[in-house]
Formats: C-alpha cells, structure tokens, sequence
C-alpha cells in the first residue's frame, strides 16, 4: 500500500509542477487522504455478513478499479477528479489487510505482526516514490500512476491467487473470528501448604 502513497504524491507533485503551481500538489494529495478517510470509516457500517474473505478480494479488485480510474482518469479528465475518484479505494483495501493480520496471527504474535505490517507502509512509500519518481522524469504524470496501476494489480492478483489457493482450508484468510483462551487456569484442587 505504502508504493501507491508513494506514487501518487509523486505523481501530483509532477501534475502540479506542470501547471506551476506547486503548491497545488498538497490539496490535491490532501483529496486523497480525505477520500480514503471517509471510505474507512464507512467501514464500520459494512454487515457482518461480509466476510472477510469477500472483504479482501472485494476491495483489492475495487482499489485495482479505483486505480484504474486514477491512471486512465488523469490522461482523460484531470488530475484532481481522478484523485478525487480513486481515493475512496485505498482505507476499505488496507482495513482489510488489517483485519487479515489480526486473525492470522497468535495472539502473542500479534503486536510483532502489525508492527510488521505498519513499518511495511513507510517502506512501501519511498520505493514507491523512487520508481515512479524515476518513471516521472521520461514519462511525467503517466508514468509515476503506471507504479500505482502495477502495485494495484499485484494487490488484486495476491488476493485472489490466496483465496483460490485456501478455499475451503481457512489457512491463510479465516473468515471467523479465533476463538481465544478465555478461561482462566484452573486453581490446584490439593491445598497448599501453610507456612
């Protein structure tokens, strides 16, 4: 996720720098958080009925659509609505990454594995930046949202080769809540001795 942060602010910084006016890249950036955010918390409404698995693969083909729109928007119509458009993809795709780390790791595990999963976003961000910063240079805006199209489609293809691959197994994408150890240990029947 963090390399399609990273190659869409590339890419508005190059749409904005195109325009001069450079400030511009930071509203139109700012769009896509906003939108993202507003998808996320429209999360919390989703039934649960929608299980996880559905969730995953459901909204790594919808950020590949949303991406779609966004790379072929910006040729089309214009940065910002394709921004505008794309952002509401991004929040429900990495919720889902999310509820899938917490189910798939122990308990103990847990913390390691989110962290994991977090420091992946910061990480993912600069190669983002680099490749499609990179790409920029000979093909400008085109080419740093090509990264954000490749990313997308690797997203959609990871999910749905993990959901063909653990149908029916629940290995790797558990629809169901773990059941936790929630009964505390059992006291020793035998007194203990006095001292």
């Amino acid at each position: 996720m963090g390399a399609i942060f990273g190659a869409v602010q590339t890419a508005v910084t190059v749409y904005a720098n195109s325009i001069d006016k450079p400030g511009a890249s930071g509203l139109v950036y700012a769009e896509f958080g906003i939108g993202s955010a507003l998808a996320g918390a429209a999360c919390a409404w989703l039934p649960s009925r929608f299980t996880l698995r559905a969730r995953y693969v459901s909204f790594a083909a919808t950020l590949f659509a949303g991406m779609l729109v966004l790379f072929l928007g910006a040729q089309l119509v214009s940065v910002p609505a394709a921004v505008a458009v794309a952002s509401f993809t991004v929040a429900p795709y990495m919720i889902s990454l999310y509820a899938l780390t917490e189910r798939l790791a122990p308990t103990e595990r847990a913390a390691v594995a989110m962290t994991i999963l977090c420091a992946g976003g910061p990480l993912g961000t600069a190669a983002g930046q680099a490749v499609s910063g990179n790409l920029a240079q000979s093909h400008g805006v085109e080419g740093a949202l090509l990264v954000v199209l490749i990313v997308a489609t690797s997203a959609l293809l990871l999910a749905l080769s993990a959901s063909l691959a653990d149908r029916k197994r629940n290995i790797w994408i558990i629809d169901a809540e773990p059941v936790k150890n929630l009964v505390a240990p059992q006291a020793s029947e035998q007194p203990q001795n006095a001292h």
